[in-house]
């Protein structure tokens, strides 16, 4: 077991306690929510310690703010024979499940050590992790070695920061800085319920979403979201977990209500797509705060006033995030022709087609770029509809199995209402959510028409794991406004066995669809040894070549996931970009192969390449007949060394030198 990474992992998990205990003692915050508003805090810190240039001493400040404030609470309390600080941060049981699964988790991970597999997380996700971690600064201010900016939303590689801050990167801590998060948000939905036998068994049901939407159905492959440092499903979570920190939070203190604005900068903050989400949230969360008022709130115009002032500002701040985001990085993409987002983009801005997009709708005339896609986007909006009833997204079956789910929630949350204005109270929360997730079919169908490059309406690209991010949130935000049905229930035995009954309904899908192998609770590490064994070529590598020096890759049969692989693992080496992953050739002997990822070169041709890049050394992990029978020629050993394994070739005048082997240590 990796000791030392996981001692400093759990020792800024101690600070997250700290600071989550001092949210409870200062601000009047329910212990269940405290973890979500905590994270909020450490998020907005680091990025404006990021922004300023200080990322490291924001991290510290964290780190000695939340245990010097731990243990001062502490004294404090203990002087003024006051409760116990620590007992009232586990005061709730939903906050206890948190904290004890928290630490479970780290033990798992630190034994299990989970690798990334998807090809997003090399791409961007764990690269910039992996970039904040090795130079203590914002991702956007690092060379990453790739042909584009990664300008991508900061939120998870920022909590991956604060986890990582003591000892040496590790992909399976920026693993559980997302799951942690995940973890709050369901934390939150817990704490709308003060009773123990409604908040576990909600809890439960929002523990179990992202399993129930990451994987559809039986399945030989692994796939769950709890082993992912991917942005979609903790957006998602963060959407639904933002509108239940409110309801939790909603009968506290003004400071424990005012911290819903960390956690909407934090919601809005994810990926590139949540501002919408995040709106959505600030909307729900405004129409509670303006119409439903906390009993025994103030009356009147000042405070209908005052009521309406701070839904603005809920409704201001994802607006405030993306704009200073934006700002940041307004000068990278005037250097860059890419940025980052949902998939490639065509040669249309967001505002075009949003306001194009309303006018094909409405019947409008728009401009010719739009004119010449009206087919094209009639045609993804019947390739949408019909996927919505019949493509399974999850263990629940398909978009309308999901919406359906949701729709028994609520009707069982007005069922249980307490009282007309609960009641009330519910059907507007379910009716907003219902017409924002409208608003996010809406976007998802302009950016297939009109952004997205690698998609067609017979194939939507990432259907299931783009419209995920609204389901996740929303099955939180129907169990949180359950929870609170269940807990003020006129008849508690109905409101005990309805929180029961969903948690178990939840549970049974899990239990009937998911292969157990094949999820958290049965994964091992081999699935993670074809990964790690192409990790330890690269070290291999990296620790032969001097900082600064340019390096090729040659892979055969790569089509970029390695590439990116050995570009994250040997940051800060310049592995040139090259053809991105390619399979290398002579045209003339590849019989017009119809391969996007083929790179047709003659042996000048290729020679050439190389030394137009400049490049110093040669990675040769894999080679085939076609790349030794092009090349052979221009290596001093005619590519033996490379046939036997992953080796080290030196770029000379008088040709490519073996410099060493590179072997592969499965498991390494």
């Amino acid at each position: 077991m990796a000791w030392a990474s996981l001692s400093g992992l759990l020792l800024m998990l101690l600070a997250l306690f700290g600071l989550s205990t001092l949210l409870v003692r200062r601000t009047g915050m329910g212990p269940a929510a405290a973890p979500l508003g905590a994270l909020s805090l450490v998020a907005l810190v680091l990025l404006a310690g990021g922004l300023l240039g200080v990322l490291p001493l924001a991290a510290l400040v964290l780190l000695l703010g939340g245990v010097g404030g731990l243990f001062a609470e502490g004294a404090l309390a203990r002087r003024a024979r006051r409760p116990d600080p620590v007992r009232e941060a586990l005061g709730h049981p939903a906050a206890r499940v948190f904290w004890a699964l928290a630490v479970v988790l780290a033990v798992y991970f630190a034994r299990l050590q989970p690798d990334f597999l998807n090809f997003d997380e090399y791409s961007f996700w764990g690269t910039a992790a992996k970039l904040m971690a090795d130079n203590d600064r914002l991702y956007t201010l690092c060379d990453a070695g790739l042909p584009w900016q990664m300008t991508e939303l900061p939120a998870l590689p920022l909590l991956s920061y604060f986890f990582q801050f003591y000892g040496a990167f590790a992909p399976w801590r920026a693993i559980y800085a997302a799951d942690l998060a995940m973890l709050a948000a369901a934390a939150a939905v817990g704490g709308c319920a003060r009773k123990a036998r409604v908040a576990l068994p909600v809890l439960l049901g929002a523990a179990l979403v992202p399993t129930l939407l990451s994987v559809a159905g039986h399945t030989a492959l692994l796939s769950t979201a709890w082993l992912e440092f991917l942005g979609d499903m903790p957006a998602g979570m963060l959407f639904g977990g933002a509108v239940a920190f409110w309801l939790a939070v909603r009968r506290g203190p003004l400071p424990a209500r005012v911290m819903v604005l960390p956690v909407l900068l934090l919601a809005a903050n994810v990926k590139s797509n949540t501002l919408v989400l995040a709106l959505a949230a600030a909307g729900l969360i405004a129409l509670d705060c303006l119409f439903f008022p906390a009993p025994g709130s103030r009356r009147g115009i000042k405070a209908l006033a005052a009521r309406a002032g701070f839904a603005l500002v809920c409704l201001a701040a994802p607006l405030v995030q993306y704009m200073a985001w934006s700002r940041h990085i307004a000068v990278l993409v005037q250097r860059n022709a890419a940025s980052g987002g949902m998939g490639d983009t065509a040669g249309a801005s967001l505002p075009e087609v949003a306001v194009n997009g309303v006018k094909l709708l409405l019947g409008l005339p728009v401009t010719d770029y739009f004119e010449a896609r009206r087919t094209l986007f009639a045609d993804y909006g019947t390739a949408l509809q019909s996927a919505f009833c019949t493509r399974n997204v999850s263990m629940l079956g398909t978009g309308l199995a999901v919406t359906a789910l949701v729709g028994v929630l609520f009707v069982l949350a007005l069922l249980l209402g307490p009282n007309a204005r609960a009641r009330v109270r519910t059907l507007v929360l379910g009716a907003g959510s219902g017409v924002c997730f409208l608003g996010y079919w809406l976007m998802l169908w302009l950016s297939y028409a009109f952004l997205l490059k690698d998609s067609t309406p017979e194939a939507p690209a990432s259907y299931a794991r783009y419209f995920g991010s609204y389901y996740g949130g929303w099955l939180l935000i129907a169990l949180a406004v359950l929870a609170l049905a269940c807990d003020a229930a006129p008849k508690a035995l109905w409101g005990r066995a309805a929180a029961l009954a969903t948690g178990a309904v939840f549970a049974c899908v899990f239990g009937v669809q998911a292969e157990p192998q094949f999820t958290l609770l049965g994964v091992r590490r081999g699935e993670y040894a074809a990964v790690r064994a192409e990790r330890a070529v690269a070290q291999a590598a990296a620790a032969s070549i001097a900082p600064g020096e340019r390096v090729f890759l040659i892979r055969q049969g790569d089509e970029g996931f390695y590439w990116f692989l050995y570009n994250q693992t040997m940051r800060p080496l310049d592995l040139v970009y090259g053809e991105g992953g390619a399979t290398y050739g002579d045209p003339a002997l590849t019989d017009g192969a119809d391969d996007p990822y083929f790179a047709p070169y003659t042996a000048a041709e290729f020679a050439a390449m190389l030394q137009k890049e400049d490049v110093q050394w040669l990675v040769v992990a894999r080679v085939d007949e076609t790349f030794v029978a092009s090349y052979q020629s221009l290596f001093t050993d005619g590519l033996a060394a490379a046939e036997e394994c992953p080796t080290l070739y030196e770029v000379t005048d008088g040709g490519f030198v073996p410099a060493g082997a590179l072997e592969k240590e499965a498991g390494a």
